[in-house]
């Protein structure tokens, strides 16, 4: 079992940011807890003193103002799928693309920020965003700073995940896998989004982190699929993505 020398809960974000900061003690945010905490029990992270839980921030909340939604970095994918707003963006991919993140009861604990922050090569959810053009809304404590998703580094201890923005137009969606079995996480996948001028294309398992089609290709060579493999069968679920989203 973990064992953490300290636990913080601050009531702002100014207040998270300054003890991220600190040079004393090595200290993570703790926003769902569904990979931190596994990596704490396994020691995959054994030098950190200690948790800056983020569910004091209000950082939970899904608004949607106009044709801007804003997700909360805290929201979970379980709260983003049953949104009435969020839920309905593009014929529901971003609650279709959740579902492959994990089971129920881990989406009820993944926040959207964590998805962002871990930006894992096989995240299908994070690859609905890129499709969809979100933004990255980030906050040192004093000031806000928008980036787009696409461009988007994980910042330092020194800017804090506050929220994921997008556009809610007449988006149409596509979305096609390949994985060893309907309930994996994909070996690739794409998401196409269509609509309002837009055509855009996310793929996953083809790098380091999902990215948008067009480009050159760094795809993994491992257990699950070789670089070629993994190349030609971008191709296919892109096809695919972009046939039911134009259907």
């Amino acid at each position: 079992m973990a064992i953490l020398a300290e636990y913080h809960k601050p009531q702002t974000v100014t207040e998270a940011v300054q003890l991220l900061r600190r040079t004393d003690a090595r200290l993570r945010p703790l926003a769902g807890g569904s990979q931190l905490v596994g990596a704490l029990e396994t020691r995959a992270l054994p030098d950190v003193d200690g948790v800056v839980d983020l569910a004091g921030l209000g950082l939970q909340r899904i608004l949607a103002t106009g044709d801007l939604l804003r997700l909360g970095a805290t929201a979970t994918l379980s709260d983003v799928g049953n949104h009435p707003v969020a839920g309905e963006v593009a014929s529901g991919i971003l609650r279709r693309t959740a579902r492959y993140e994990g089971p129920v009861n881990l989406r009820n604990a993944a926040t959207v920020g964590g998805v962002v922050a871990t930006a894992e090569a096989d995240s299908e959810f994070y690859a609905a965003l890129l499709a969809l053009g979100a933004s990255v809304v980030t906050s040192d404590g004093a000031r806000e700073t928008i980036t787009s998703l696409d461009e988007f580094v994980i910042p330092s201890s020194h800017h804090l995940i506050v929220s994921i923005t997008l556009r809610v137009a007449e988006y149409r969606a596509g979305h096609a896998r390949i994985a060893r079995t309907p309930s994996d996480r994909c070996i690739v996948a794409a998401v196409a989004v269509i609509g309002d001028g837009v055509e855009r294309v996310a793929l996953c398992g083809v790098g380091e982190r999902p990215r948008l089609a067009g480009g050159a290709l760094t795809p993994p060579d491992d257990w699950r699929g070789s670089a070629a493999y993994r190349t030609a069968m971008a191709k296919i679920v892109q096809e695919r993505a972009l046939a039911e989203a134009r259907g």
